[in-house]
Parts: C-alpha cells; sequence; structure tokens
C-alpha cells in the first residue's frame, strides 16, 4: 500500500523536529515512529514510512518543499502538525530553543498566524533575561590585604 504525500510530508516535518536540536536522540525518532503509527492507526510503520525514518537526511531536508506538500490537502490540521512536533521536541526531556525556533518555522511555513501556535513555545527575550539575572552573580573576595 503505497503512503500518500501528505503522510510523508507530516513524516518529514517530524524528523525535522527530531534533528532541530541538532542531535536525533534516538528518544526523538522513536517518538516520530509512534506518532506516525498514532496517525495511521497501524501497528507496524508501512514500509515506505519506515525507509523514510530510517534513511531521513537533515541535510537533503527541505522544509518549504514539505509544508507545501501538506498544504496541498493535508487530512491532519496544521495545529495538529504543530502540536506533534512539540511532541518530538518533549520526547528527550530536554528543552532545547533551537527545537521551539524549528516549531515557529513549521508554523510559518504552514501559513499560520503566530498567536495559532504561540502557546506551543517559549516566549523569551534574551535582554530581559539578562536584566532579570544582573546582580545575582557573585563577585569574587578582595585579595588579602598585604603585609
Amino acid at each position: 500500500m503505497a503512503v500518500d504525500a501528505n503522510l510523508m510530508a507530516v513524516a518529514d516535518i517530524l524528523l525535522g523536529a527530531a534533528y532541530a536540536d541538532g542531535t536525533g536522540d534516538g528518544s526523538e525518532i522513536l517518538a516520530v515512529r509512534d506518532l506516525l503509527k498514532e496517525i495511521t492507526g497501524a501497528k507496524d510503520l508501512a514500509p515506505e514510512l519506515e525507509k523514510r525514518v530510517s534513511t531521513f537526511s537533515v541535510k537533503s531536508f527541505d522544509l518549504e518543499k514539505s509544508a507545501k506538500a501538506f498544504k496541498d490537502g493535508a487530512k491532519i490540521t496544521p495545529r495538529r502538525v504543530l502540536e506533534l512536533c512539540a511532541t518530538i521536541r518533549d520526547a528527550d526531556e530536554e528543552h532545547d530553543l533551537a527545537e521551539d525556533d524549528y516549531i515557529k518555522a513549521v508554523g510559518k511555513a504552514l501559513g499560520m498566524k503566530e498567536s495559532d501556535y504561540k502557546d506551543l513555545t517559549l516566549d523569551y527575550d534574551v535582554e530581559e533575561v539578562k536584566a532579570a539575572f544582573a546582580g545575582t552573580a557573585s563577585k569574587p573576595p578582595p585579595p588579602p590585604p598585604k603585609g
């Protein structure tokens, strides 16, 4: 049974999420497989999907191309795709800001408004964080007196 282009696009987007932090952690790849099984309702992945997961190359991945394939008639909503990406992000129990940036990029590529997915990502302002921690760093003790 052939896997439709929309599902392949979703698979690619989820795999992109698994590699968004630069690692492609095993728990994230396992989560991709599990989510694809959940989407398809199958016990095992179709051979074509399994091959896609096992041979995925982040270097040749094109988010815009996958998003365009998805938008051409998907059975799953763009919001759901982002929720699945967030599930992948959380799979390794480490929150990397690059993963949130990827979710934002997917939302943009799918033509969504930021307000439609803002709840799925951290909103941070580096200057605000620096200001909050200014003055909390401990200063070294003064040198001992000479003599």
